[in-house]
């Protein structure tokens, strides 16, 4: 009997021995996954963990889960296994397993295994805590394939005592994908935090920044991944995790399609070395086949050898990869490397290249400390060639280029078109067209002309078109090329072209419009020798054969339009060319000028429109706006006064009257009218220019009194239960998505400038106070970090006056309590449920927006034993905590005891505010 228990004590001491060995290696690491192949669903999973040499036990007996209901072994089941030496007592274990998924969807792939290291300060009990990290993916044959992110720098960088810390992931996408960074919280399991985790910035374990100053600091940036703690104040272990966010752009519209998370261990300590400064070239940008050349500085303040490496994209891709030499060794300081990378075609995308610089000192003794700087490298298309540009008929145009010198890269070859030329050369590092240009067509980069047929009305005669060309990148590394040069034409004038569409009087019935034209300068007199004459034939619109009327045929070139509702509509005109009357062709059509008023408190904003053949929008012609003197009733032209003259190109077709002009304020009870002269011209030296149209008369008063309509507003979630399902008991910050829709009925005011969206915290007979206010265009808004989840909103409409609507329908949401308790505990000193508490795990179970518990217990006689009221305790705990003892303190003994208890909850609703709870609880000792 002896023997057996010397046996089973040894065989303990053997266990617990094993155990601690086995729990006290892991530092850090994260997962990726490489899609196989296109044709499959097949995924290469590596798992990269990174241990404390100082450990006898290896890497690797931990679960990786696919998230797809599939867990295996990493150790048995993975096909292959590498260990690299890091040096600073650091392995790097990777492992490699291939998984196929069944179909599309989402997937959270995780690994866990036990243990983490031991003593690390900001987590509970870490020896016993598992490892845990997870990465997501996307599957979805619409968005393409994906690849999860890389990160080739590992995390093996000790810290000082007052050095500011920093680490960088050198993370990169292989699909060219977008990344952001934000912290994370180190987990123990799927959506389970490790235990009591706090911030190393938190004032526990940090006192002052590097430089002195207070308010330590614990961020990650989230565009360049620079990981920084500003400054350990404390020498030990900590723990930190953050994500790898990746971001594709689908249907217009940036979106998370997956994420690496990286769990890494810091290691402080005390030490009197100076941390390397590193030197790096300016940013640079550069048309694909560049060779880059540059060199790279370091030195280190005490001297110390330094160590420079270079991470990120341009040395991770595998065609035509950057290179720099010496490769990672120390050097005298101060030291160099020299970075070189030939660019290619297949290097083109929208987002910089993040080269990543670490620079690492050697002291003689302490922890080396590094430094490491981001530099930016952008890389861009050439500009494509246009080689020919002809008319063709129907007055299309023919527009030719060069093969695309990076054709195999590109996807669409853009045509952009405007009227008259503009020269520009873009800036450097400038792609893409500047705005005046129009898209009117795009080909595929087999194809290397356009016929451009004006969406088959044909180009307007008289005008000169110039075309410019931009290739485009496909979808996930997009982007695009510097502009090709101009190339332009001017449309001959076969047909006659309208000059004129002036309106000359306004009414509703006898309103007149001055319409003329010019001959065909350039028809062809062999084939058409003539005479000619026109048929004016007119339309209501701006463009269209809506109502159409022929008006004359005449030999004549111009004709005055009466009979017309010139104050409420537009017309548009279009000129028959016939010979012996037959039809030749036909001119452009043009339009009326439109001018519409927006009614403004003191003033008044002026908009006109038309659509025109020729130019309206030159420079050197200014538009003209006029307004009555004094008698709104007398309406002819001696009793308007030009108030502006308007630049088209820098305006456009608009005009604010405050009485700007003058220096008087326009008067609410007023009336005030308006017509506007619009200048333009053909590219055409026949054609005596400007030319001159006038709009309607149009009369208002700048009194808007009128209130918009209240918006409908409706609460997008997330939904309380659903958004608190992977926090921590602990969470304390919530979120509000609103949406909503403006009342454009008519009866109310349309000229909207803002909304305002305003909360209350204490439900719908509470203050309201705004929020948030928000442009006319914007249609949703997200509100964070609020403290609590509980609450109502209502949002109002403002017009351009400052007329606030009245409020909108209110909508509130309440708060989701819960509170649960176990039915057994025990406290029999194994430091294991040690207490009879409510639940702090699963997040299903935590206390959620408990105020307060009051709790009585008693034994099978009905003997109270424990009472406790956490609103009258000075901890207000909510969890109870009892230990298992009388009110005496003796250890009551193994059996059933009962409880009632009421919970008081943090909601608006009153038929929730309380909770009445019975049951039964075992002491097991």
């Amino acid at each position: 009997m002896r023997f057996k228990y010397s046996f089973l004590f040894s065989l303990c001491i053997l266990i617990l021995s094993v155990t601690q060995a086995y729990a006290t290696h892991i530092r850090a690491g994260e997962i990726t996954a490489e899609r196989v192949s296109v044709q499959t669903l097949t995924y290469k999973i590596t798992v990269v963990g990174y241990t404390d040499t100082r450990s006898s036990v290896e890497f690797g007996p931990g679960f990786i889960n696919f998230g797809d209901g599939r867990e295996v072994s990493l150790n048995t089941e993975s096909d292959f296994q590498l260990v690299e030496a890091l040096g600073n007592q650091i392995e790097k274990n990777t492992f490699v397993i291939e998984h196929t998924f069944q179909g599309p969807g989402k997937y959270t792939i995780w690994f866990r295994e036990f243990n983490r290291n031991d003593l690390t300060l900001n987590m509970d009990n870490s020896v016993e805590t598992p490892f845990y990290v997870e990465t997501q993916i996307t599957i979805d044959p619409f968005i393409g394939v994906n690849n999860s992110p890389v990160l080739t720098i590992p995390p093996v960088d000790n810290g000082a005592v007052n050095r500011r810390f920093i680490h960088n992931p050198g993370a990169f996408d292989p699909d060219g994908d977008s990344l952001s960074y934000s912290l994370d919280i180190p987990k123990q399991n799927f959506q389970r935090p490790v235990n009591n985790y706090r911030s190393p910035a938190t004032s526990e374990f940090s006192f002052n920044r590097e430089d002195g100053s207070p308010n330590p600091f614990l961020t990650v940036d989230p565009i360049t991944g620079d990981l920084v703690w500003d400054a350990p104040g404390l020498a030990g272990q900590y723990n930190v995790a953050f994500r790898i966010n990746e971001w594709r752009r689908i249907a217009g519209e940036w979106q998370i399609i997956g994420y690496v998370v990286r769990d890494m261990q810091i290691i402080i300590e005390n030490s009197n070395n100076n941390r390397p400064v590193l030197i790096l070239p300016d940013d640079l940008c550069v048309v694909a086949g560049t060779k880059i050349e540059e060199i790279i500085q370091g030195s280190d303040p005490d001297g110390d050898p330094i160590k420079i490496e270079v991470f990120g994209d341009p040395v991770e891709i595998l065609s035509s990869p950057a290179t720099y030499t010496p490769e990672s060794v120390f050097q005298i300081t101060p030291g160099v490397i020299n970075f070189e990378w030939q660019t290619i075609c297949s290097h083109i995308r929208e987002r910089d290249y993040q080269v990543r610089i670490r620079i690492t000192d050697q002291p003689r003794s302490g922890p080396a400390l590094v430094d490491i700087k981001t530099w930016n490298i952008k890389v861009i298309g050439p500009p494509p060639v246009l080689d020919n540009i002809e008319q063709q008929q129907g007055r299309a145009v023919n527009v030719e280029w060069a093969p695309y010198s990076c054709s195999s890269s590109a996807q669409t070859m853009q045509v952009w078109r405007r009227i008259n030329s503009d020269p520009y050369e873009p800036d450097s590092c400038e792609t893409g067209i500047r705005s005046g240009y129009e898209l009117v067509g795009t080909t595929d980069m087999a194809t290397f002309d356009f016929l451009d047929t004006n969406m088959g009305d044909g180009l307007a005669p008289g005008n000169t078109y110039c075309y410019r060309l931009v290739a485009a990148f496909p979808s996930p590394r997009s982007g695009e090329s510097i502009v090709s040069e101009e190339i332009c034409i001017t449309i001959d004038v076969d047909v006659p072209l309208i000059t004129n569409v002036s309106v000359e009087a306004t009414d509703t019935e006898s309103g007149q419009i001055f319409v003329k034209w010019t001959p065909p300068y350039d028809i062809d007199r062999t084939q058409f020798p003539g005479p000619f004459t026109y048929e004016l034939m007119r339309n209501n619109g701006f463009t269209g054969s809506q109502n159409r009327v022929s008006v004359i045929s005449t030999s004549d070139t111009s004709f005055t339009d009466t009979g017309l509702n010139t104050e409420n509509l537009v017309y548009n005109y279009k000129v028959i060319l016939k010979e012996n009357n037959t039809t030749i062709d036909s001119s452009s059509s043009a339009s009326s000028v439109r001018l519409d008023l927006v009614i403004i408190n003191e003033a008044i904003e002026l908009k006109w429109l038309f659509n025109t053949p020729w130019n309206n929008s030159i420079s050197q012609y200014k538009h003209e706006v006029y307004r009555n003197r004094n008698d709104p009733d007398a309406l002819d032209e001696n009793t308007f006064e030009l108030i502006a003259e308007v630049d088209p190109t820098i305006a456009g077709f608009t005009y604010f009257d405050d009485g700007r002009h003058n220096g008087v304020t326009l008067k609410k009870d007023t009336e005030y009218c308006y017509y506007v002269i619009t200048k333009g011209a053909y590219n055409v030296d026949l054609i005596e220019y400007p030319l001159e149209n006038k709009s309607q008369v149009i009369c208002a008063r700048p009194d808007d009194d009128r209130l918009p309509c209240p918006p409908v507003l409706v609460f997008e979630g997330p939904e309380c239960t659903e958004y608190l399902a992977d926090k921590g008991c602990g969470n304390n910050t919530f979120e509000h998505e609103l949406s909503w829709e403006p009342d454009f009925s008519g009866v109310c005011d349309d000229e909207l400038s803002a909304f305002r969206l305003y909360f209350t915290s204490e439900g719908e007979d509470g203050q309201f106070d705004l929020v948030g206010t928000y442009s006319a265009f914007e249609r949703d808004a997200l509100i964070q970090d609020l403290p609590n989840y509980r609450g109502c909103y209502y949002i109002t409409a403002v017009d351009r006056s400052g007329n606030e609507s009245e409020p909108s329908n209110i909508v509130c949401v309440d708060n989701c309590p819960s509170y649960f308790l176990p039915n057994a505990f025990t406290p029999n000193g194994d430091g294991i449920n040690e207490t009879f508490m409510a639940f702090d795990n699963p997040f299903s179970k935590c206390p959620r927006f408990v105020l307060g518990v009051e709790i009585f217990i008693v034994n099978r006689w009905g003997v109270e034993v424990f009472n406790y009221n956490s609103l009258s305790s000075n901890e207000n705990d909510i969890y109870i905590r009892w230990d298992g003892t009388d009110k005496n303190n003796n250890e009551l003994p193994s059996g059933t005891y009962f409880y009632t208890a009421t919970v008081k909850y943090d909601v608006l609703d009153p038929a929730r505010k309380e909770e009445k709870f019975k049951g039964t609880v075992q002491i097991i000792r």
